[in-house]
């Protein structure tokens, strides 16, 4: 890692996106950028520019000192850290274009778990639009003792799933790696509920065809990455669920997945599953899209 992109969240008391990213910096080496925004609305003020401008200046520096006492408090003497404060209503736009600019190795925020169909969070916005891979931090102390999961998909033959599947674990791998614990996989075999439930398929023999088949393939993954069969897991049901299942059965403490950043009203109604995924999730995720 080279840079993370730390968003302060001045509506939380602890800071637990700096946090990770302070743990994640000092394992990997990587420099932080820290961002706190701020917006108001300055209608009420006369139309004069420089009233409103003075007024602008005046909010800027007030949130740029209140994240100066948080860098001062939190200590990050032994880190590189640069911080700035934005005048941005909408932040997900300006993270994007940030990060298309610059050489950032991931976007490290609080996770906001919250979505109704007319109002699409900046999580999403992010999941969805942002070049650079996000992380989503829960409010939960950072363990190192606990291992990182990669969700990949092993019943797809497309390159671009195969290449997102090696993106995820390798990526998941340098943070195990980095943060001294285990990597692990997960693979959800998806039956259809509607053929089960009309008896035209057995799922428990359906699924246990479909792990036979991917023997070959979890072999090739075991020995590429020196894995125990303990720490690859093949687990029946939807994604969405075995993920946050599997998750919390080995007590994970961070979730890498991919995601293909779908768009319009269609995302908006189905999402991709690392949004269904982050509904139910209570640990830490590091979203990833395939490389360009």
């Amino acid at each position: 890692m080279e840079k993370l992109l730390i968003i302060m969240d001045p509506t939380q008391k602890n800071q637990v996106a700096l946090a990770r990213g302070a743990d994640l910096a000092r394992a990997t080496g990587a420099s932080l950028e820290v961002v706190a925004f701020v917006h108001e609305y300055l209608d009420a003020l006369p139309a004069d520019p420089v009233v409103q401008n003075t007024a602008k200046e005046a909010l800027i520096e007030h949130r740029q000192k209140w994240l100066e006492q948080m860098l001062a408090l939190a200590d990050y003497g032994d880190l590189t850290v640069s911080a700035q404060t934005v005048w941005e209503k909408q932040i997900h736009l300006w993270i994007i274009a940030r990060c298309q600019r610059e050489n950032i190795s991931a976007v490290v925020k609080t996770g906001n778990r919250s979505e109704t169909f007319l109002y699409t969070p900046t999580d999403w916005h992010l999941i969805r639009e942002c070049p650079a891979p996000v992380m989503l931090v829960a409010d939960h102390k950072w363990n190192k003792a606990r291992p990182v999961l990669a969700a990949v998909d092993l019943s797809s033959d497309k390159p671009v799933k195969k290449a997102l599947n090696n993106h995820i674990i390798d990526r998941a791998w340098h943070l195990a790696k980095a943060m001294g614990t285990e990597l692990h996989l997960v693979h959800a075999l998806h039956t259809s509920v509607v053929l089960a439930d009309l008896d035209i398929i057995d799922p428990v023999a359906h699924a246990r065809k479909r792990e036979q088949a991917l023997k070959p393939r979890i072999e090739h993954l075991r020995n590429t990455w020196h894995l125990t069969p303990e720490q690859i897991h093949i687990v029946s049901g939807p994604a969405q669920k075995v993920i946050p299942s599997v998750a919390n059965k080995i007590k994970a403490d961070m979730v890498v997945i991919g995601t293909t950043g779908k768009t319009g009203l269609t995302a908006r109604v189905i999402g991709n599953t690392a949004e269904k995924v982050l509904i139910h999730l209570r640990t830490d995720l590091l979203a990833i899209k395939p490389a360009e």
